[in-house]
């Protein structure tokens, strides 16, 4: 693509973002919001580097979600003077310095000429993602009760797209297909990106549950329950690990919060969990037998034995060893953004790939100091959830149901990463910190908006 035609196609997003952004800015923000996170894995296929001269969709999606500063009726006040959102953004810009001034400069020496084309123009949004707090904060504090409608109405355009392509064979959308066990003649299907699929878990729990009033509600139960299905047909550990985790955050928090017997929500649920198990089995006869081999495998993985096709988790072998190689040799502020310079010819290139890996691979990177000033947002957060959940609890009688609903989503997203998926805390400092700053933003919004009552 030429650089005439990438110019071009940014002015137009502009000026219809910005026609767009007057009349309707809560619906045109949550739009871009979820086309941020790419619910189809269009956009990461054939929308990345190379096809944008060096740009990347998110780049231009980044900076239509600050359009709504340019419209007028929004409140921008006390941005900054809301201390919760100032904490949560302040930690972040600390850690922007480590950033820039330790990891980028300092640690490669190569002088801030480096600093400037590799950090700050080619890793960009991994350096700058952050200040996606700050757009979230402001419109989630408006009307949250938008994004839901976009999401469950893409979320559910989205998961029929997925099974017709499965089913009809006609590609709608980008997917991933591979044996998942030799010989099984069966493939796992991977969709390249599952945007924001996680939310639909305890949002769907939470209105079940409550038998709150939605209009889009059966869209809700039918997009969640092809989005579990579609779990399931990806025949992957960790997306079961998530499921799994989203659903006991949502039931032990239902608990505290309602005191309603495990027993009576588990029965509640049962229905739609059979009805999803025998739709698997009458649409894919041969699947659950494989699914159950994956959850098999994953106790397997969590107790250290060898997988039921007998081979050993290879990270642990290989990329584990190599990550404290290079974490001995620079245990306090790390190799810095030259990674790759301190690669030992013992090991293989590959095994110091931090994908499978990310506490050890970053802290390889950035160091014991690094990852501990990161850690503060970690630290904050659940600081402002503990609170968030005492306010709610007090207001429980008076709270509106979307903002319990959403407390959900962002209490079940903290538990699953922290105690289902540990492992993958830092790898956002890889990919970017826009996930984790839109959970930030809208937990800063729920305590804005229970402190009105």
């Amino acid at each position: 693509m030429s650089l005439y035609l990438l110019i071009l196609m940014l002015l137009a997003f502009v000026g219809v973002g910005l026609l767009v952004v007057r009349r309707w800015p809560d619906h045109l923000f949550w739009i871009v919001i979820v086309l941020l996170f790419d619910p189809t894995g269009h956009l990461t296929v054939f929308f990345g580097k190379e096809a944008l001269s060096g740009f990347y969709y998110r780049d231009f999606l980044f900076a239509l979600a600050f359009t709504p500063f340019l419209a007028p009726g929004i409140n921008k006040k006390e941005l900054l003077s809301f201390k919760p959102f100032w904490v949560l953004l302040g930690v972040q810009i600390l850690f922007l310095l480590y950033h820039v001034f330790i990891f980028g400069y300092w640690q490669p020496g190569r002088g801030w000429g480096y600093v400037f084309r590799y950090l700050l123009i080619r890793e960009r949004m991994t350096v700058f993602g952050f200040l996606l707090i700050i757009p979230v904060f402001m419109m989630a504090r408006r009307r949250l009760s938008v994004f839901v409608d976009v999401l469950v109405v893409t979320s559910l355009i989205v998961y029929l797209l997925y099974f017709i392509s499965v089913i009809s064979g006609v590609e709608l959308l980008p997917l991933w297909q591979a044996e998942r066990y030799r010989g099984t003649g069966i493939l796992r299907y991977l969709m390249f990106s599952s945007g924001l699929s996680d939310i639909l878990v305890p949002l769907s729990f939470f209105i079940l549950a409550r038998k709150t009033d939605y209009r889009y509600r059966n869209f809700l139960f039918i997009a969640t329950l092809l989005m579990l299905l579609a779990v399931m047909l990806s025949l992957t550990k960790s997306s079961y690990i998530n499921v799994v985790g989203l659903a006991v955050a949502s039931l032990f928090l239902y608990y505290r919060f309602y005191r309603t017997s495990f027993q009576g929500l588990m029965a509640m649920l049962l229905g739609p969990g059979l009805a999803l198990l025998f739709l698997m089995w009458v649409v894919f006869p041969e699947y659950p037998r494989l699914v159950w081999r994956q959850v098999a495998d994953l106790w397997l993985f969590i107790s250290g034995d060898a997988y039921t096709s007998g081979v050993i988790e290879g990270r642990l072998v290989n990329q584990w060893p190599a990550h404290l190689a290079l974490i001995n040799q620079r245990p306090w502020f790390g190799t810095g953004a030259g990674f790759s310079d301190f690669f030992s010819m013992r090991f293989h290139p590959s095994d110091y790939e931090v994908t499978d890996l990310p506490v050890t691979g970053h802290l390889a990177m950035y160091g014991v100091v690094g990852l501990g000033i990161y850690s503060l947002l970690y630290f904050q957060m659940w600081r402002y959830l503990v609170v968030t959940y005492r306010m709610v609890k007090a207001r429980i009688q008076n709270a509106n149901d979307l903002d319990v609903a959403f407390f959900f989503v962002v209490f079940a997203w903290m538990v699953k990463t922290f105690f289902f998926k540990p492992n993958y805390l830092f790898n956002e400092l890889t990919t970017g910190t826009l996930l984790i700053n839109l959970y930030a933003g809208i937990l800063a919004a729920l305590i804005y908006r229970l402190r009105k009552l």
